[in-house]
């Protein structure tokens, strides 16, 4: 792993842990059906999670002979608005670095995307929940391979159905580009969307199936990675984290510069009452 994304994991979970010292209290072991459930929509109201990955991936660039590492942050933080509803907001920030794209090799932020969802309060206490709300996207100023250059907002929804071992259910959005179209890079205006299966069981963990889907809607341009993972969790002190492992294969990848073949993911979950 790369040093700077190294160092960005680093600091970012100690930011987190340090935040949770004021902010709120770790959750008990007894809690693991919980917090190995899927986070969108999928927590109680008062718990809050701060998911972080770093991800590997091949065969980039236009001769696809270079490849890219990136760490990424998925908070779920939820807000409480009355007994009925809650506002559930889900940033996405990515630190990618790439070697050899055909020469190039450095490392930024890609565009940050930040959903959210209004939805019913105590959701992990229903079979089925939905939510919806706006969406925004915001540039970085990084090369074209980094993502687009144009800002973008939208509105992003989710929906989940649960039994006592399945959680099967889909979390989406639709972003339009805002101001003037790029000539370096794509649109701002795409659609995203994740299908996603997981399987709970009463010794092992979880193991989720899904698929974090692309498409931008100017050019056609898609990716359809699907990945496999299994999350187990472990106590270290007494601090719950959720450890994650899984790969990634690329059904499709059009986007320029794409992707191709296998990849991986090693990930951790940390869940504190909010």
């Amino acid at each position: 792993m790369p040093f700077k994304a190294v160092l960005f994991a680093a600091i970012l979970l100690g930011f987190c842990l340090q935040a949770n010292a004021q902010t709120g209290k770790p959750l008990s072991l007894g809690d693991e059906r919980l917090i190995s459930s899927e986070r969108v929509l999928g927590a109680q109201d008062e718990v809050a999670s701060i998911p972080i990955s770093y991800n590997f991936d091949q065969k980039v660039g236009l001769g696809h002979q270079g490849n890219t590492q990136y760490t990424k942050i998925q908070p779920y933080l939820p807000y409480r608005i009355n007994a009925n509803y809650s506002y559930v907001v889900q940033p996405n920030i990515t630190y990618q670095s790439f070697n050899n794209f055909d020469g190039y090799s450095s490392s930024g932020l890609t565009p940050i995307v930040v959903q959210s969802f209004f939805t019913e309060s105590n959701q992990s206490h229903r079979q089925n929940s939905f939510g919806i709300g706006p969406m925004v996207q915001i540039r970085t100023h990084m090369p074209w391979m980094f993502g687009s250059a144009q800002n973008g907002a939208g509105y992003s929804l989710g929906a989940i159905h649960r039994s006592e071992d399945w959680i099967v259910g889909m979390t989406a959005y639709q972003s339009f580009g805002l101001g003037a179209t790029p000539t370096t890079s794509l649109s701002a205006n795409n659609i995203s969307f994740r299908p996603f299966v997981t399987y709970i069981t009463k010794r092992y963990g979880n193991f989720t199936l899904d698929s974090e889907s692309l498409i931008n809607i100017d050019t056609g341009l898609h990716s359809y990675p699907v990945n496999l993972t299994g999350s187990k969790l472990i106590n270290l002190g007494e601090v719950p984290l959720l450890f994650t492992l899984g790969v990634r294969y690329y059904t499709v990848n059009t986007m320029l510069g794409g992707a191709q073949g296998w990849g991986g993911r090693v990930g951790i979950t940390y869940a504190f009452s909010n």
